[in-house]
C-alpha cells in the first residue's frame, strides 16, 4: 500500500506477473513481492537493458524449473511461453543440465 510505483501501471503489472511466477505457494505473500527498492526488483543503471533482461530471464527460467521439479513443459507454462521457446532459451543461456 505504501509503495509509490514510480513506473505506474506498467511497473505494477510487471511486479504482479513476476510474483505469480516466483511465488513459493499458491498464494502470493509479501515475501513474493519485491517492493523494497529498485534494487530488489533488479533495476540498475550500471548495466545495459539487454544485459538486465538476460539476467531476469535466466533467473525466471531457473525459478520456474525449480518450481516445476525440472519438468520443462510445466516450467514453460509457468513462464507463459511455449516448450520450444523454453528449450531455445535454455540453449541460448547454457542452462541445460
Amino acid at each position: 500500500m505504501r509503495y509509490d510505483y514510480p513506473g505506474n501501471v506498467r511497473e505494477l503489472e510487471n511486479i504482479i506477473e513476476r510474483a505469480v511466477i516466483l511465488a513459493r505457494g499458491s498464494i502470493i505473500t509479501r515475501e513474493d513481492l519485491p517492493l523494497d527498492s529498485s534494487v530488489s526488483i533488479g533495476v540498475s543503471l550500471s548495466k545495459s537493458l539487454p544485459d538486465q533482461v538476460e539476467e531476469l530471464e535466466k533467473s525466471l527460467i531457473r525459478k520456474a524449473l525449480q518450481q516445476s521439479n525440472g519438468i520443462q513443459a510445466k516450467a514453460a507454462e509457468l513462464l507463459g511461453i511455449t516448450d520450444r521457446m523454453l528449450r531455445y532459451k535454455l540453449m541460448k543461456y547454457n542452462l541445460q543440465k
